[in-house]
This record gives C-alpha cells, sequence and structure tokens, in this order.
C-alpha cells in the first residue's frame, strides 16, 4: 500500500473523529483496526485504496451530501470486515461498526443511520422513489470503480480475481459473467441522477466489455 494513500485516508479519519467528538483513544485504536483489517493479505480491490476513492468522491460531492457524519463513517467501516469465502461480510461490518460506536459514544440515530446505509451494500439497491439521496450517493461512490477510464476498470477487474483466487477459472468466468449481467440487466446501475449522468454510460460500456472477455475465455475452457 502506498504510503500516500495510507495518509490521506488516515487525515479524514482524523478529521472525521474530530467532527464525531470521539474520545482522543478511541481514534487512534480504531485506526490500528480499520488499517489492519484493510491491510489484510487477501484484499487486491478491498483495500485503503478503495476507502481513498470514496472519500475523494465524498469530497468532490459534499455539497450534495445532508448527513456528512453518517456517509464518512458508512465509508469507513463498509467493508471493514471483507472474506471473499464469506456470505456475511456486511452484517459483520455493522456489528464491527456497533463495537466503535459504543467506544465512541455516538448517538443511536447516527449509528442506525449508518448501519442502514452498510446493509444496503449487500444487493446495492434502492428504492427508485426515494429521496434517500445520502444513501443514493453512498452507493454511488462504492460503484464508482464501474465507470473509470477502461486501465482502471481493468486493473480493478483483476484485482477482484485475485480476491476470489481460491476459484477456479471455470467457475471464476461463469460467475463473473452472471453477476455482471444481472447488473446490466436492471434499469441503472446507478441509485441517484448525478452517477447516472456522470458514470452510467462508461460503466456500461467497461462491463459489456468485459463479459465479451469473459465469454472469450470461457470459449478456450470449453475446448
Amino acid at each position: 500500500m502506498e504510503l500516500h494513500v495510507i495518509k490521506s485516508v488516515e487525515e479524514d479519519w482524523a478529521f472525521l473523529m474530530e467532527n464525531i467528538r470521539a474520545p482522543r483513544t478511541v481514534g487512534s485504536d480504531w485506526w490500528k483496526i480499520l488499517s489492519r483489517r484493510y491491510g489484510e493479505e487477501w484484499r487486491f480491490y478491498h483495500t485503503l485504496s478503495h476507502v481513498q476513492h470514496m472519500m475523494q468522491l465524498y469530497h468532490q460531492w459534499r455539497e450534495k451530501i445532508a448527513e456528512d457524519k453518517a456517509v464518512v463513517l458508512a465509508i469507513f467501516f463498509h467493508d471493514i470486515v471483507y472474506d471473499p469465502q464469506a456470505k456475511n461480510n456486511e452484517t459483520q461490518s455493522i456489528m464491527l461498526f456497533e463495537k466503535f460506536a459504543l467506544d465512541a459514544l455516538l448517538e443511536d440515530k447516527l449509528v442506525s443511520r449508518v448501519s442502514q446505509m452498510i446493509r444496503s451494500t449487500i444487493s446495492h439497491m434502492i428504492d427508485r422513489d426515494t429521496d434517500d439521496l445520502d444513501r443514493s450517493i453512498f452507493l454511488d461512490f462504492d460503484l464508482a470503480v464501474l465507470g473509470q477510464e477502461t486501465k482502471r476498470y481493468k486493473k480493478y477487474a483483476g484485482d477482484i480475481r485475485k480476491e476470489y483466487i481460491h476459484v477456479d477459472d471455470k467457475s471464476y468466468l461463469a460467475g463473473r459473467r452472471k453477476v455482471l449481467q444481472s447488473m446490466l440487466d436492471s434499469s441503472f446501475l446507478y441509485a441517484s441522477e448525478e452517477f447516472r449522468a456522470e458514470y452510467e454510460e462508461k460503466a456500461r460500456i467497461n462491463m459489456k466489455d468485459e463479459i465479451f472477455y469473459l465469454e472469450q475465455q470461457l470459449g478456450t475452457h470449453d475446448h
């Protein structure tokens, strides 16, 4: 992990700790937990770089966000537990966030709001009629990588493959294709109008290109 990434995320964490008025030792103790978790050896995409990218987007879109604390807490904690072989990463992440919330003396209302945001990442679906822009934008931050330039998208796709190294090639290719296709079959990838305008078109191109590549690879496995 590059030092500048760690430094950038640590600065955002320190600012958040001031903003929520966390007891001094809580910030430093939990930074150690966060940096250790996001630095686990099986992580290639779900690292502090992902948190940094989401925080960059947060700073970019900040004027659209009403509940700063909730969104930033959700960014930091949504992937704190990540085991590619587990099915309950999000609920485990919420449980760890709730431990932090006790240490940081957070209000119940804020805790339930952050937990709701993290829980939304399970399906990445949100009621299209909702006026919950904060949650929509948080979810869109998480999927913004899909709409990045081709080189960055390819790195993301490669990093996801590395995280699923325990899965054989043929199973991975078929599974990944199915996931991408189910996302493409939805009316929109992004929950907010803002992100649809900015990223939707490029994201769909990237994902279709990856499906084409996966199908080519699957073809070679069938021979």
